[in-house]
């Protein structure tokens, strides 16, 4: 008899994780149609990074010509006007009719999972949190918000600081001479690939609390392996961002600030009072 109670309440587990998991692909639907629907608004905050400094009016680099023969600047500026238009405006274009809407239905297969996220954490969280201890559902929640805040940090980085320094600086080794046309579906996946690559780097301080609140890893340690995760980073950040170092080193300067920032945090969510 304890068996077939036992049978019926893992049977009723995984009723109730279907049923979770139907809702969930139901939302990650009604999400997706709504972003094909906005998918034109979306594509242009995607694009926007790449001339965001000239809207703000920031001017970090200079065109080639000017660069390339500092003292003929001025005569350089004065006779060819229309290098330094074709520079600031960078076109858009696609190959064939059918890459704008694989390229929309892209967007909104991202924005889709990004917009019902929340609610398919919640159904997580309404399956798993009955089994948990009262500890384990608040580590669960810091963690949560912790992962949370760390990838918006991450994105915002990545719109606002990486994507419009790194994209038009490699744009200036392009010669003069050539035109400047972007396809649209590889860079709309290059941006959103380095927002997604920074969300999830920004992840990492979290696993390290998480592992060190499990007693798995110490403050000590955390100090003594220091240079070999700076040198970790190092690689991840390569591999996270576009083949330059300007985009790597943005990326693995916060990541450095948040693994020091861990290091400290560690003492503080350390079962055993520990001193620096």
């Amino acid at each position: 008899m304890w068996e077939d109670e036992k049978r019926m309440t893992f049977t009723e587990h995984l009723a109730e994780l279907r049923v979770r998991i139907i809702r969930s692909g139901i939302a990650v639907i009604i999400a997706m149609v709504i972003c094909y629907a906005f998918s034109n608004h979306i594509l242009e905050g995607l694009q926007k990074p790449l001339t965001l400094l000239k809207d703000w009016g920031i001017v970090v680099f200079s065109d080639n010509e000017t660069k390339n023969n500092p003292e003929n600047s001025s005569e350089k500026v004065d006779s060819k006007p229309e290098n330094k238009e074709k520079t600031d405006e960078i076109k858009m274009v696609v190959l064939n009719p059918f890459e704008i809407v694989i390229l929309k239905i892209k967007v909104a297969g991202y924005g889709g999972l990004i917009l019902a996220l929340p609610y398919i954490i919640w159904q997580a969280c309404a399956f798993i949190f009955p089994g948990l201890k009262p500890n384990e559902r608040k580590l669960v929640k810091i963690i949560l918000f912790g992962c949370s805040s760390l990838g918006i940090i991450g994105v915002i980085i990545a719109y606002f600081g990486v994507i419009p320094l790194v994209i038009p600086y490699l744009l200036q080794w392009i010669p003069p001479d050539w035109g400047i046309q972007l396809r649209a579906n590889e860079t709309i996946s290059i941006i959103v690939l380095l927002l997604f690559g920074f969300a999830l780097a920004f992840q990492f301080p979290m696993i390290i609390l998480a592992l060190v609140y499990l007693d798995l890893l110490s403050p000590d340690t955390l100090r003594k392996i220091r240079k070999y995760v700076v040198v970790g980073l190092s690689i991840v950040s390569a591999i996270l961002t576009p083949p330059d170092p300007i985009s790597m080193v943005i990326m693995l300067l916060p990541l450095v600030i948040l693994y020091e920032i861990s290091i400290w945090a560690s003492y503080l969510i350390r079962k055993k009072p520990q001193t620096v």
